[in-house]
């Protein structure tokens, strides 16, 4: 259920009501608050089903998710709607509790009004009467597909990993990561080709659904600069993109196999090892020509670094399992080295291939005590084994770190038993030791990439999740604080769009070793992904610590990142939180650390802020008011209110600006204030935008029929609507459709629309609106961010003077001053001029001497609904 919706109605009427299910039992939904929220915001759809599972009642929201209307779904049971793969599990679910008594809960995908199919978990119990029959089913239902998708990669990755790591098969690996970049990227179907350094070709590796006549044409591929999206890629080490084969010169010589079996796109990315070789190339084709999304890349670059480890791998294992047949049929068989020592550990006797391993000579060997050649960091666990194969006689079996003559380590494997006297001392030992050196390093590698991020070295999501929980499990009592602070970078994605990818790359690796460098050793620094950062805090004093170290961090992001000439700006927002004692929860203190970061970042970036309950109560304001919002859509309770605007020269009605107001059933109209956090949310703000846009254009139609000479009506624009880069489109379309003149309308922005990232589609709309005879207005002129550079850059018609300069323009000399500048800049730049907020008559002759455009305010008029501004117009006598 939407987190902005409230519990409808069985059927029409008030907002809760009585229902009544087989006359046995009264189900009341208007409980109170308590009951409301813990629903509401749950993100949960409530649901009463009868005995045979047909549906009685569902809580709003359903239609929204899957796009069937109630009416599918009331009378009916869930089944018709859920993927055969996952019915039976239902049933059986069901069929327990029916056994048992207890509640169910079950995971299931349900079918879509567009045929997809999207991940749910219920939970549901029956309601039985005195005799044990069940009569009602109680139940919730939660749309978890974000989840379960990113659960499922990450299982699809985990098990990939697991196959490198267990030595499965190269062929049944790669197959495993064709499959998983399958399920990753939708529509692909994947093909990994292999690197042949003997006869510089690819030859085929894994390409399960592939047709095989396909794979056998294209084995043994030849690299070049023309050869196709593979052997090109392999060629330049870089990825091909072939969004169109049949039109593409690179495929000229396989376009027609390509064709006849249905791809039309391939996109491909070279495998390289760690040091650049090419070890294959890894092909995602199409049946239709397309082009890769920024996610898609992501998707692309994530299998193709495992591709790597797994071929990595199996050349690793192969060159050792030559090198040791090698050393096999050349020196001897046993790869283990024998030895003696007495029972103080010196050593008695060793193979010559002891000595040649190691660098040293043999007549250094004997006599030498085995620990002095143990890594510090591995003696206190092998002092350990050994004393415990001593106390029980049973064999040692140890891995540690070895110094070489040169001053290296080497990992080795040791495996001794002890021969003990009558008193139970240690006689001699007897063992064998092995280089493990190559496999312990690989395992390494694998664990490190579980845990690591790729491009900055720091720890992932992953390990960061576990080792939170870990440090706040040792939490004890009071004393002992852990502090978790989490940041982003405040214009990424400026940079991406203006340098390129790279330059990014180079700003996130900088910012990374910063971060490592302004915290302790101790401290637990990740990466949480794209601009993401966290650092665990695990053991701090208080509050002032964890902000001590918040500003030491602000501090060393000041100074910008050099690059090929461009600065690159490294600074952050941060918020921070602390767990004081025992129970705090992972989720819960990075909630708060969020919480935190969010507030930083609306209250300006590059700051600090620390978490303190009042966030928590700001937030739950806020999903209240977009709650409302919702509503107010929904119910269709917005609507404009129009004020006038006055032509200062001739005291004509120059036209009017439509204001948002909504009526609440009980509370009458209301301002836009309660309901102003919806005008940021991407889909409600949109929502919004288009309601009122409705509602005046549907008034403007009329009036315009009614001969009524209405001027130009001003409606405003949230930042918001063009984060979709069709609000242009949209407005435009929506005109042609009422038969209103595109130079009838207004659009208004604040220049706060102009600060975000969605810039280049902001200037987009405003040009293709300007260039169809809509007008531009940039309202509140002067009191944000206010920069002369966008009234050059964006298509501005109208300036409009915010209220606060004119309030005080008798006694205020400065606001004076400001109004006088910005109608000589309006004028000079050839733009209309208007003064909002005008309320008395002197304020209005002031301004009239100034040569104002045009002004509103109470003084000639307050905002009235659509239906009074006929009247209003035929009783206006002007100034």
């Amino acid at each position: 259920m939407h987190r902005n919706q409230s519990i409808a109605p069985l059927e029409g009427g008030s907002l809760y009501r009585e229902a009544v299910f087989d006359g046995a039992c009264n189900v009341f939904f208007e409980k109170d608050s308590l009951y409301r929220y813990a629903i509401e915001l749950s993100h949960q759809i409530p649901w009463v089903s009868d005995t045979e599972g047909h549906i009685l009642y569902i809580g709003p929201g359903w239609a929204e998710m899957i796009g069937y209307p109630l009416e599918d779904l009331l009378g009916y049971g869930w089944m018709q709607f859920v993927h055969p793969d996952d019915a039976a599990r239902l049933q059986q679910a069901r069929r327990e509790t029916l056994i048992s008594g207890a509640s169910y809960e079950c995971e299931y995908r349900i079918r879509a009004a567009d045929g997809s199919y999207r991940w749910f978990r219920s939970s549901a119990g029956a309601r039985r009467n005195e005799a044990g029959a069940v009569i009602l089913w109680y139940g919730t239902t939660q749309d978890i597909q974000d989840r379960k998708l990113a659960e499922l990669t990450h299982q699809g990755q985990t098990r990939v990993l697991e196959m490198i790591a267990a030595g499965r098969p190269l062929d049944e690996v790669l197959t495993a990561l064709c499959r998983l970049a399958e399920d990753q990227i939708a529509g692909a179907r994947c093909s990994i080709l292999l690197f042949d350094p003997e006869r510089g070709l690819l030859r085929h590796g894994a390409a399960p659904n592939l047709p095989p006549a396909y794979n056998a044409a294209i084995d043994l591929l030849p690299i070049g600069p023309d050869a196709g999206s593979c052997g090109t890629a392999a060629y330049t080490r870089s990825p091909v993109i072939v969004s169109d084969i049949a039109n593409d010169p690179l495929w000229a010589p396989w376009r027609d196999l390509a064709l006849q079996h249905d791809l039309q796109a391939c996109w491909s990315k070279p495998i390289l090892s760690r040091s650049g070789d090419v070890l294959g190339t890894f092909g995602f084709y199409y049946a239709e020509p397309r082009s890769p999304t920024r996610s898609e890349m992501a998707g692309i670059d994530a299998v193709s670094h495992l591709a790597a480890l797994a071929i990595e791998r199996q050349r690793s294992e192969a060159a050792l399992r030559d090198s040791e047949e090698h050393y096999r049929y050349s020196v001897e068989l046993n790869p283990q080295i024998p030895w003696t020592a007495d029972g103080d550990g010196n050593v008695l006797t060793t193979s010559p291939r002891w000595t040649q391993l190691t660098g040293g000579s043999p007549d250094g060997t004997a006599d030498s005590n085995w620990e002095k050649a143990i890594h510090p960091q591995d003696l206190p666990l092998q002092r350990q084994k050994w004393l415990e194969a001593v106390r029980t006689g049973e064999p040692l079996d140890a891995q540690c770190r070895g110094r070489l003559v040169d001053g290296s380590y080497r990992w080795f494997r040791t495996r001794a038993i002890p021969h003990l006297a009558e008193d139970g001392t240690v006689i001699r030992w007897y063992g064998t030791v092995e280089d493990i050196h190559d496999r312990k390093i690989a395992e390494e590698q694998l664990h490190r990439a579980a845990y690591h991020d790729d491009l900055t070295g720091l720890a992932n999501r992953r390990f960061f999740r576990e080792r939170l929980k870990q440090v706040l499990d040792e939490v004890t009592d009071e004393s002992h604080a852990i502090g978790l602070l989490v940041m982003d970078l405040d214009h990424l994605k400026q940079i991406n769009d203006r340098f390129g990818h790279d330059a990014g790359d180079n700003l996130l690796k900088e910012f990374a070793q910063r971060l490592r460098q302004a915290v302790k050793p101790t401290d637990v620094v990740a990466r949480l992904g794209g601009d993401e950062f966290a650092v665990i805090l695990p053991d701090v004093a208080g509050e002032e610590e964890v902000a001590e170290i918040a500003r030491t961090i602000l501090c060393r992001m000041q100074e910008p990142l050099k690059r090929s000439g461009k600065a690159l700006d490294c600074r952050t927002s941060i918020g921070g939180a602390i767990a004081l004692a025992a129970g705090t929860s992972p989720e819960d203190l990075q909630k708060q650390a969020d919480l935190a970061l969010y507030h930083s970042k609306s209250s300006g970036r590059g700051a600090f802020k620390m978490f303190v309950p009042a966030l928590r109560q700001e937030a739950q304001r806020t999903a209240s008011a977009l709650e409302v919002a919702a509503k107010a859509v929904e119910a269709g309770w917005i609507m404009p209110f129009y004020q006038p605007k006055v032509v200062l020269a001739s005291g004509a009605i120059g036209g009017f600006e439509a204001l948002l107001r909504w009526q609440h059933p009980r509370g009458g109209i209301q301002s836009p204030e309660k309901i102003a956090p919806a005008f940021n949310d991407t889909e409600l703000g949109t929502a919004i935008g288009e309601r009122m846009r409705a509602c005046v254009l549907s008034d403007m139609r009329r009036w315009l029929d009614a001969g009524l000479n209405l001027g130009r009506i001003a409606i405003n624009a949230s930042a918001a609507e063009f984060r979709r880069d069709n609000y242009a489109e949209r407005v435009l379309e929506e005109l042609r459709q009422a038969g209103v003149p595109a130079h009838c309308l207004e659009v208004e922005v604040t220049e706060s629309v102009f600060l975000g990232s969605s810039t280049q589609l902001v200037e987009r709309a405003l040009r293709a609106l300007s260039a169809e005879g809509v007008t531009i207005a940039l309202d509140d002129f002067g009191t944000g961010y206010a920069s002369l550079s966008h009234l050059k850059r964006f298509p501005v018609n109208t300036l409009k003077i915010d209220r606060t300069f004119v309030q005080d323009l008798e006694a205020d000399a400065g606001d004076a001053a400001i109004v006088k500048a910005v109608l000589n800049l309006g004028h000079n730049l050839g733009i209309e001029v208007v003064a909002e907020g005008v309320e008395t008559a002197f304020q209005a002759s002031l301004l009239q001497r100034m040569s104002c455009d045009l002004v509103q305010g109470y003084h000639f008029g307050r905002p009235m609904p659509g239906s009074d501004v006929p009247s209003f117009l035929a009783s206006w006598q002007g100034m």
